[in-house]
């Protein structure tokens, strides 16, 4: 590639694969393979079904420097948890990258039925795996994830699995599917590194969050394609005593910055706040561990900031 490659890309990659993999119980018998391809390409190792990646014989094709969407079938395959099309979509939805604003639902029987390669369907997916491991637990989701059937993609196919597994018949949890409330990408993910950095301290009732956004940084990943070229990265903290707290961003250079506060959790309790360089606002912080994430253009490398107080 000709391209430049943010060293973190690598780092956090291989930090996905390898919490992934914990979590998972899974012992990868080979490395996760992972091809970054150029834009002009990606149809010969997709075959035409997406523009951005794809994933198939257990490697990871992507016109991203990082894309743990795709990673992580990657990781299920190699354990052998293949699944039908929506539970697996779901699956890698549900540890993926979180970036996509799309909030569009569909009615989860439509993408049960009929799962349709767009925003939507992956979307209502994700939430569907997120609410099916709340509802029964990490450990049923990939047993189901596991399991030996035939069953291709077919509702009719996999139903019965859903139900021997599960307990239950895959209509009532698709009735309750319904009260489940939507909430953003990064929310609804379970992120495995993100979620589990080394946490900042805080220092008298007040904690300061810097990240230096150079694409030399063995923890800054990207550029990510787009017309920002962003570069990312993330710093984790908790909170122990809830309340209302004052956030001000800030940037050094003084130049374009996003900044996004969220919270380990899921849509029950989800937080994410967008902040740009000068913003000041009072979030209402639960009890819990957040991440910040930090974006800045390639060619505007320098400072972000987040200094959090109590009020």
């Amino acid at each position: 590639m000709h391209e430049p490659i943010c060293r973190g890309s690598f780092y956090r990659q291989d930090a996905h694969v390898r919490e992934l993999s914990a979590l998972l119980g899974v012992k990868l018998p080979v490395p996760a393979y992972y091809a970054y391809v150029d834009s002009s390409e990606i149809g010969e190792h997709c075959d035409g079904q997406s523009d951005y990646g794809c994933a198939y014989d257990r490697r990871a094709f992507s016109v991203q420097p990082t894309h743990l969407h795709e990673l992580s079938h990657v990781v299920a395959r190699l354990g052998g948890l293949e699944a039908p099309r929506p539970f697996s979509e779901g699956f890698a939805e549900m540890f993926g990258d979180g970036g996509d604003l799309e909030r569009d639902r569909l009615p989860i029987e439509t993408v049960l039925r009929e799962f349709a390669v767009d925003d939507a369907n992956y979307y209502t997916a994700g939430l569907f795996a997120r609410f099916l491991v709340e509802r029964h637990g990490l450990d049923a989701y990939v047993e189901f994830l596991g399991q030996d059937d035939d069953y291709e993609d077919g509702f009719a196919r996999f139903a019965p699995t859903y139900e021997r597994v599960f307990g239950e018949p895959i209509e009532a949890a698709m009735r309750d599917f319904e009260d489940y409330p939507s909430c953003s990408e990064l929310s609804n993910r379970l992120a495995v590194v993100d979620c589990n950095l080394p946490l900042e301290p805080w220092e008298d009732g007040v904690i300061t969050l810097r990240a230096d956004l150079e694409c030399s940084a063995d923890d800054v990943m990207g550029p990510r394609l787009g017309e920002r070229g962003l570069m990312l990265t993330t710093r984790a903290f908790a909170v122990d005593t809830p309340g209302t707290y004052i956030a001000r961003a800030g940037a050094d250079p003084d130049a374009w910055g996003g900044i996004r506060l969220v919270k380990c959790g899921s849509c029950w309790d989800a937080f994410d706040v967008t902040l740009a360089p000068g913003d000041e606002v009072f979030p209402d912080l639960a009890v819990g561990r957040y991440y910040v994430l930090f974006g800045r253009r390639h060619d505007d490398p320098g400072e972000l900031s987040l200094i959090l107080g109590k009020i």
